[in-house]
C-alpha cells in the first residue's frame, strides 16, 4: 500500500502587528471619509455637542457593519486587510460568523489598550493573536 502526502499551498502564518496596524489605518481612513460624507448630508440638532450628537450612533453602526460585514464575506477581511493580503479566519481556516465578527469589533478597543500596555511594559512580541481574536475564536493570517 502506497500513500502520498500533498502539502497545501495555503500559508497559515499569523499576521504580525505592523501589517495589522497598517491595514487598520487604511480602514480608518476609509471610514473617516464615509463619516465625513454622512456628516455633510445629515443635520445636527446641536452643533456645540461634539461627541454627544445623535448621528454618532449612525457612525458607530456604519463602522460595525463595515468591519463585521466585510470580515464575514468571501474575501474574509476589510479593504485594508485585503490590500495587505491578510484574512480573518476561524481556527481551522474557515470563514467566521457574523457573531464572531461582531465580538471582534466590540472587543477591539480592549485589545488596543492591552497592546499599548504590553508595549509600555516591554514584553516580547511573540504572541501574534490579539485579545479580541482569542475571545472571538478567530485569527488573522498572512496570505
Amino acid at each position: 500500500m502506497q500513500t502520498t502526502y500533498t502539502q497545501s499551498k495555503e500559508k497559515t502564518e499569523l499576521a504580525d502587528l505592523s501589517a495589522r496596524l497598517l491595514a487598520f489605518a487604511l480602514d480608518v481612513l476609509l471610514l473617516l471619509t464615509l463619516i465625513g460624507i454622512t456628516d455633510f448630508f445629515t443635520f445636527s440638532s446641536n452643533d456645540e455637542a461634539l461627541f454627544l450628537k445623535p448621528e454618532r450612533l449612525l457612525h458607530l453602526v456604519l463602522a460595525w457593519l463595515y468591519f463585521a460585514g466585510t470580515e464575514t464575506c468571501r474575501c474574509q477581511g476589510t479593504l485594508g486587510k485585503y490590500l495587505m493580503n491578510l484574512r480573518v479566519t476561524g481556527p481551522k481556516g474557515e470563514r467566521i460568523s457574523f457573531r464572531a465578527a461582531t465580538l471582534r469589533f466590540l472587543l477591539r478597543p480592549v485589545a488596543a489598550v492591552l497592546v499599548i500596555l504590553r508595549f509600555l511594559v516591554g514584553s516580547d512580541d511573540r504572541v501574534r493573536r490579539a485579545f479580541h481574536d482569542r475571545v472571538a475564536g478567530t485569527q488573522v493570517i498572512a496570505q
